[in-house]
């Protein structure tokens, strides 16, 4: 295994659990190779064992912190035995995280459960290239003849790896909701993460009015009308949003007629609705961190507070926005600071009455704060 020279600042922030190699870590930027497995080392002294793989934050992940642990058959099985030990409680439900990348100390994988199928999500394809030793690892803890199929980045379809799959989509059952999943696809099309705020639409939507601006994977939209929302609009960009309602409200047997989609610019509607004198009860809000269109972009950086300062125009006394992000470097610190600033330039009232994170199987770690996958902030108007 190769050894690499890390800088003296970096050894602590490693030894402190922080699981994300950067290059300006490395002593020589030269000396990143893509998808080696590497010893990190500092004036001859072992800090990490880690591998390097090119992908959205950094250059790599640290494995171990063990000087003689090798990254073999074993080492897999038990990340996969603490993991599932931590995820007792959802065991028997119909959709949940089973291993969450660094949170359950693999940075690179995460696994979910969809109606007993594990869908691997390999993140880049250095890891990949230890599929075999971790599948292994992963069938000693689950047993043998589980369904598994995996997504590799660039993959449209997911890949059968062990089982059979069954005809896609399944209906995957939730509080009470029907949400169809195509696991033939690699694209997410039920956001796990969104569950408790799924749960918190359906018993408190009874007879509002819902807004929904982006986050057509989030099910929201869904959950609120099965909650007797009386009608809802909901806005984004793309195609497939409407799509993914229209699949989810046809799964539960529920009348379209109430659900108004329209597929346009976020701020063009925005700009509609405050012409027109709308208002809504309630207000979902899950932007993405950059989306493009024909004439337009938006930058979640740059244009969050804009568009919450056009969504508060569209509330009211009573009315409730729902402020989300799954962006890794958008923390909740952050999310606070934009919320407060487009707060101080309405006229009327609006208090913090809630935050959201992401569910309990959903684990995060500690020393790395981009790691908690979904950010919520819920506001009242008064």
């Amino acid at each position: 295994m190769k050894r690499v020279q890390i800088t003296g600042k970096s050894v602590r922030k490693f030894e402190d659990g922080y699981p994300i190699v950067s290059l300006t870590d490395l002593e020589n930027a030269q000396d990143f190779d893509n998808g080696a497995w590497v010893q990190l080392e500092n004036h001859g002294h072992f800090v990490a064992t880690a591998y390097f793989a090119k992908q959205h934050r950094g250059i790599g992940y640290v494995m171990s912190l063990r000087e003689n642990e090798s990254i073999d058959e074993r080492f897999f099985t038990g990340k996969f035995r603490a993991a599932v030990a931590k995820r007792a409680a959802f065991a028997e439900s119909p959709a949940y995280r089973l291993f969450n990348g660094t949170g359950d100390g693999l940075g690179g994988l995460v696994v979910d459960v969809f109606n007993g199928v594990y869908v691997f999500r390999w993140q880049n394809n250095a890891l990949k290239q230890q599929a075999k030793l971790i599948y292994a690892g992963f069938e000693r803890i689950v047993g043998k003849g589980q369904t598994v199929v995996a997504e590799t980045p660039g993959q449209e379809h997911l890949q059968v790896v062990s089982g059979q799959l069954d005809a896609q989509p399944m209906q995957v059952l939730e509080n009470g909701v029907t949400y169809p999943v195509d696991l033939s696809l690699s694209r997410q099309q039920l956001a796990l993460e969104f569950r408790d705020i799924r749960a918190w639409a359906k018993a408190t939507s009874q007879q509002r009015r819902i807004l929904n601006l982006y986050s057509a994977e989030t099910g929201l939209v869904t959950a609120a009308m099965l909650g007797g929302a009386i009608e809802a609009v909901t806005v984004d960009p793309t195609n497939r949003a409407t799509t993914a309602v229209q699949a989810q409200l046809a799964a539960n047997n529920f009348d379209q007629a109430a659900v108004e989609m329209r597929t346009m610019d976020v701020a063009n509607y925005l700009d509609y609705a405050v012409k027109h004198d709308l208002t809504f009860d309630t207000i979902f809000i899950n932007p993405p961190a950059f989306i493009r269109g024909k004439k337009w972009a938006f930058t979640l950086e740059q244009d969050l507070q804009d568009l919450l300062e056009q969504a508060l125009k569209l509330a009211k006394s009573g009315s409730q926005l729902v402020v989300t992000t799954t962006t890794p470097t958008y923390g909740m610190k952050r999310l606070r600071e934009t919320i407060s600033a487009a707060i101080q330039n309405y006229t009327g009232h609006v208090t913090v009455s809630n935050t959201f994170l992401s569910p309990n199987d959903f684990l995060t770690n500690k020393a790395d704060r981009h790691s908690e996958a979904l950010k919520g902030v819920q506001l009242t108007v008064e």
